[in-house]
Formats: C-alpha cells, structure tokens, sequence
C-alpha cells in the first residue's frame, strides 16, 4: 500500500505505544516519518529502524513538545532532513498515576500537565501549519482520550486537558478547512499500553475488561487506524471530528 508515498509525516511521542504503531502504521502506508522523543533515543531509532526496513524513509527528532524553541528546532530539523511535513498526529502526552482528588493536585502538575498535552498541540501546529498552507492541503490528528468527553477517571487536570485538545481541534478545523487542511481527533480509552498497566491496580484488569463491551483491550494498532483514515487523501471531507476508540467502553 502507498498510498502516502508522497506525504512527509511527523508523530510526536511516537518512540513506543500508540505513537509506535501510528509511525510504522503511516510508513506502511508509504510516508516518509519523522519520530519525535523526549527522551528514549533508543527506542525511537528502533523505530526508525523498522521504517527503513519496510523501505520507507525515517528520522528521529528529539523535543519537548512543551516548549516552543525546541518544538521550532525539531522541525527545522526535519525540513533539513526529509523535508516539508504535511501530516501531524500529536499524540505526545503525559497522565498522573498518583492522582488522588482534586484538592491535592499541585499547581505544578496542573501546569506540567496542560503544558504537555494541551500547549504542546497548539504549539507543534503552529510550528507544521506554514508547511501545510504552503502546499494548500494537510492532515492534523490530535490524540485526545475520552477521558476528554466523560471526565474519565485519570483526574480533572487530564480530563481538562484533553477537553482542551477537542474543543482546539475543532476550532481550528474550522480555521483551516479553505486551505485544505482537515483537523481531527482520536479519542482512546483502555489502550494495552504501559499506562494504561501503570494506572491500573493490580489484579483489577479483568474487572475493567468485563465492562468493555468488546471484551477485551484495544491495542495501539487499534488506534493506529483510526489514525490513518483521517490522514489519507480520501478523508477529504471529513474535519472537526472526534473518533472514539474504546470497544464501546
């Protein structure tokens, strides 16, 4: 399949999980990756790696999605490299473990928390968009979480930052749709990740398999398709939706 052949995608936090499978799902495809890392080089150049091997064109980038001088020297990075990205899928995000209530969240986390998840959206699209313009046509995927729609259980700073990236999704996909670009949103829930196995206590898995009306996880190759029909050329008209990923949990 090749459908991409001619694309240029950048996945941020897309050295291990879902953003593993969104990197190799889209080089599958036939784009060229850019796998951005904050900090498990070797696990990103794995990626790379495979990439190479199903004889697409990869690099891995390292940044901080949260800060703005890192986020424009990733990319500038990437233009050297491979070129001008027409593909975004932010799924670069951080949760809270330890959340306990609302009264002992600190300032800090609070902040940690938009700052990654939310900001780091809005900032790595600013810093994609002129490439997109340019070429008058992209695809912008924001990986939200339903906890983003419910409230979730992952606490009030997660839920309202993922809120956050659906509400910016959809304002944007409005801004941008006369330039060709779409803007949407996956929103996983009960993915196999080492999150979701670090926020669950243990012996509690098969209690939350029994209300996943599917009975079972979802896998990150789950939410890897859902990512690739918002990005290819024929999704055209679609924009401003959120696509839920949860086996109808």
């Amino acid at each position: 399949m090749a459908g991409l052949s001619k694309h240029l995608a950048l996945v941020t936090g897309g050295s291990r999980g879902i953003g593993r499978s969104i990197a190799l799902s889209l080089a599958r495809a036939g784009a060229r990756v850019a796998v951005n890392y904050l900090a498990n080089e070797k696990a990103a150049e794995q990626v790379v790696a495979e990439i190479n091997h199903l004889g697409s064109q990869a690099v891995a980038v390292r940044g901080d999605v949260s800060q703005k001088e890192e986020v424009a020297e990733m990319v500038e990075q990437i233009h050297r490299i491979l070129g001008a990205i027409d593909i975004l899928v932010n799924n670069a995000g951080i949760g809270d473990p330890y959340y306990q209530d609302v009264v002992s969240v600190k300032e800090e986390l609070w902040d940690k928390i938009q700052a990654v998840n939310l900001k780091g959206t809005f900032l790595v699209c600013q810093s994609v968009l002129p490439d997109m313009l340019s070429k008058k046509w992209g695809r912008i995927v924001n990986i939200s979480s339903t906890s983003g729609i419910t409230g979730g259980t992952s606490g009030v700073h997660y839920a309202a930052a993922k809120g956050g990236v659906i509400a910016f999704s959809k304002a944007l996909a409005q801004e941008l749709a006369p330039a060709g670009i779409t803007v949407n949103v996956v929103a996983p829930s009960k993915i196999d990740t080492d999150l979701f196995h670090l926020v669950t206590p243990p012996g509690k898995e098969e209690e939350v398999i029994k209300k996943i009306p599917v009975g079972r996880l979802g896998t990150p190759q789950d939410v890897a398709e859902a990512v690739l029909f918002f990005a290819r050329e024929e999704a055209s008209f679609v924009t401003g939706q959120t696509l839920v990923v949860s086996g109808g949990y």
